[in-house]
């Protein structure tokens, strides 16, 4: 069996003016902070899990993770995309 696990951050207009606008919700944003990431849309990190029976196997592991990391994997990967020399 195969699993995916997305865990996701995304900032979606409609969804944060309905929660700035309800008291109940807005009590747990720092509007101040989520602002500055607005224009952003958001992130989603995948991971594809092959569940076997003695554990599992984490398809994505080696795959870079942190900014410093993907820029990196970017930097020596991409040269050659798009018509890039």
């Amino acid at each position: 069996m195969c699993i995916t696990i997305e865990p996701g951050c995304y900032f979606i207009d409609t969804l944060l003016d309905k929660a700035f606008a309800d008291p109940e919700l807005s009590k747990y944003l720092v509007k101040e902070k989520i602002e500055e990431f607005r224009g952003f849309g958001g992130v989603r990190i995948e991971d594809d899990i092959i569940i076997l029976a003695n554990g599992n196997l984490n398809m994505n592991a080696e795959l870079p993770r942190t900014v410093e990391e993907i820029e990196e994997f970017m930097s020596l990967n991409n040269k050659n995309c798009c018509g890039k020399q």
